[in-house]
């Protein structure tokens, strides 16, 4: 007998060897939480100590020396970093794996703290953050602000929730699947396309997402049309009788 764990989180990387594996992502979750450098790797941020080339997705990296002109998407700045804390890394996923970070304003005057999943790719030389940048640009989607830790987190209030297709419980299809869509600021989903799909199972996670509904996501107390990426992972869990 076998269930399905998913979750959907955004889409906002050896220093250890802990929670199975994903310590030097965490580790390097933090470090780049603490620069502001979740939602876009602006190479003038990085420190002396955090050359990019150890923290960004090789990808992403070349993407970003090949178009210069490039903006990164416009955040509210706060005078003081936010507070970053790891609440969870999950174990690998073949190349993959999630950090999620709990993300606490320096001071209470500013809003309440939110909590951002990040996706990690693991390269030849260990784990590096996954910005998306080449596959956004292929499907022409850079029209819309993309979601980031100054916004709070969507919030479903109806549609069904993705479950395994019986061909992908017989394949036995495991892991981490990443599809990127906009939430209009009525509260629909549209315009997806897959970051990183799993086989079988494409489909009917893009048909779950067009069927659900979101709270508007808001900037400023504003509703706003945002992307989001949504994080699926998926393992079978087995019970033995």
């Amino acid at each position: 007998m076998g269930l399905l764990l998913a979750w959907l989180g955004t889409g906002c990387a050896s220093l250890s060897a802990s929670l199975g594996g994903t310590g030097e992502a965490s580790d390097k979750a933090r470090r780049l939480c603490e620069q502001g450098l979740l939602t876009w790797p602006d190479l003038a941020r990085f420190p002396a100590d955090m050359p990019p080339q150890d923290y960004v997705r090789p990808e992403d990296l070349a993407w970003l020396q090949a178009h210069p002109e490039a903006v990164p998407p416009e955040e509210p700045l706060s005078a003081q970093p936010p507070l970053c804390e790891v609440q969870d890394a999950t174990n690998a996923e073949g190349d993959f794996t999630v950090v999620e970070m709990k993300l606490q304003p320096p001071t209470e005057q500013e809003p309440k703290g939110r909590n951002a999943l990040l996706t990690f790719h693991r390269a030849p030389e260990g784990w590096r953050l996954t910005y998306w940048l080449p596959e956004d640009a292929q499907a022409g989607a850079t029209n819309v602000p993309l979601f980031s830790e100054a916004m709070p987190r969507p919030r479903k209030l109806s549609g069904q929730d993705l479950a395994y297709t019986r061909e992908a419980l017989q394949e036995g299809v495991q892991g981490l699947m990443a599809i990127r869509c906009v939430i209009t600021r009525a509260g629909s989903v549209i315009n997806c396309h897959t970051l990183k799909p799993l086989p079988l199972m494409v489909e009917p996670a893009l048909k779950a997402l067009w069927g659900s509904r979101y709270a508007p996501v808001t900037l400023a107390g504003k509703p706003i049309d945002v992307r989001y990426t949504f994080i699926f992972r998926m393992k079978r869990v087995t019970f033995s009788r």
